[in-house]
């Protein structure tokens, strides 16, 4: 009996084993979706389109980093976007190349409206079509469209164009000096709270925005409980202000980002259209002989 069971335990453990070998050999021959890592990349870019990367492109730098080029040549996206890149793709993370430029911050580029001449050349020039005029007519920026790319620069021949930072504004006090004590893990916070949240596992990860999805953050109202009931003092609430401001500024950002792509995208697709016309009109030879068959008819 018990060396049946001592057997039928070897069978299940061999069969475990033979499954695992069988999927991790799977796992490494089965080919990559290359799509899906250019997507993944192109979604971690800040899509500028301002082509200091060396590439025309957010997304065809994507595609090359896919195919192994350096993760460090995005100024705008700075080191924060170097990070996030080395994480995703497994890769050492490296200080931003210098001979791409350097990162300025949150940019957007002005025009000096009473000295432009209406060239048309910082429009053509703008990647996601953010400069509004017409010909011989002054021209404006759309702020709220302005990638910050400093690709109207170069063309303007009257250098009208400034780029100009944008601050950072926070309504937010900053958060007070830290205590002498830590959490203790007592959880009083947690039998305070009036929306069952466990405050103690928000605190702890209150730097992780991934996990403070999960623990539903967003379904605190800030009253102030936990930090009342808190033995160590802690400012629980305060902590919790600044993680939620921080998760919302991300994802404002990256909502302008794939509002940015966008336009992008459907600029590079009306240019195209447009080339696909032209090539379509017929040519000169074509219609001087369209203009002689029509005269033959008529005689």
């Amino acid at each position: 009996m018990v060396a049946s069971i001592a057997m039928g335990t070897a069978a299940v453990a061999a069969s475990g084993l033979l499954v695992s070998m069988l999927l991790y050999f799977a796992r490494s021959c089965l080919p990559v979706d290359s799509n899906s890592i250019v997507e993944e990349i192109n979604r971690v870019l800040p899509q500028t389109q301002c082509a200091q990367c060396g590439y025309p492109g957010c997304r065809p730098y994507a595609e090359a980093i896919a195919g192994g080029e350096a993760i460090n040549r995005c100024p705008p996206g700075g080191e924060q976007t170097i990070i996030v890149l080395a994480d995703l793709l497994g890769r050492e993370p490296a200080p931003l190349d210098p001979e791409c430029g350097e990162n300025k911050g949150e940019i957007k580029a002005v025009i000096r409206e009473d000295e432009c001449i209406g060239c048309t050349l910082c429009i053509q020039a703008c990647p996601v079509d953010a400069i509004v005029g017409a010909a011989q007519k002054m021209h404006t920026i759309i702020e709220s469209e302005c990638t910050g790319c400093e690709l109207c620069l170069p063309p303007c021949p009257v250098d009208c164009i400034d780029l100009v930072s944008v601050e950072a504004q926070s309504e937010l006090a900053p958060l007070p000096a830290p205590t002498a004590t830590e959490c203790i893990r007592c959880g009083f916070c947690e039998t305070a709270c009036p929306r069952d949240l466990a405050p103690q596992d928000l605190y702890w990860y209150r730097e992780d925005d991934n996990a403070l999805s999960g623990l539903d953050l967003d379904r605190c109202i800030e009253c102030r409980r936990c930090d009342r009931v808190c033995p160590s003092e802690l400012p629980l609430t305060d902590h919790f202000k600044h993680a939620k401001h921080r998760m919302r500024e991300r994802e404002d950002e990256a909502a302008r980002a794939a509002y940015a792509q966008h336009r992008y995208e459907t600029r590079e697709a009306r240019i195209a259209s447009d080339k696909a016309r032209v090539r379509q009109r017929p040519s000169r030879a074509e219609k001087s002989a369209l203009l002689d068959l029509i005269k033959s008819d008529m005689q």
